[in-house]
């Protein structure tokens, strides 16, 4: 039986833009495991948490050093995400590429500092959650699943959470 070890799929480095993200450490192909996200299960969301039902998130910074943690948003990802915790290729990737996925794939919307029910939340320092990809197609904008058109939810058919959309 093979041994899993998220340290041989991935990497996290500077990307000098936008803060550390994580890097093929070899090629996949579509459809392949990248990682399975792993860390604290936790009621309470914030910015670096990954939902996995209405009311539980996977905290990726703990434990530390998780390497989870530095999943970066892409309006052009090349992960999708199957079984809420699975990050998977979405087309073939190259050693030493970016691996990103759409956060839409993992959040059913993101709230605006000031809409009803976030109130928790600390939004200091994010600026209307205005994307930095620097993709040729970006929205400028991260959404969540149900704030997207029909024409991408049909792009991402078959790699969005099943929590957000059964």
């Amino acid at each position: 039986m093979e041994t899993y070890k998220i340290e041989d799929n991935i990497y996290a480095k500077e990307t000098g833009v936008y803060g550390k993200s994580l890097f093929a450490k070899k090629d996949f192909k579509k459809d392949e495991v990248v990682f399975v996200v792993f860390g604290s299960i936790i009621t309470e969301p914030n910015f670096y948490t990954i939902p996995i039902s209405n009311d539980l998130c996977i905290e990726p910074r703990v434990p530390e050093g998780n390497l989870c943690q530095y999943i970066c948003h892409s309006c052009e990802p090349n992960l999708g995400i199957k079984n809420r915790t699975m990050f998977v290729a979405m087309n073939d990737i190259k050693k030493d590429e970016e691996v990103t996925i759409d956060y839409a794939m993992i959040v059913p919307e993101f709230p605006e500092p000031d809409q009803k029910g976030w109130e928790n939340w600390d939004f200091s320092g994010w600026d209307s959650w205005k994307c930095k990809c620097g993709r040729e197609t970006c929205r400028g904008k991260v959404k969540g699943y149900l704030q997207l058109t029909e024409e991408e939810k049909k792009k991402y058919s078959g790699y969005v959470s099943d929590f957000i959309i059964n």
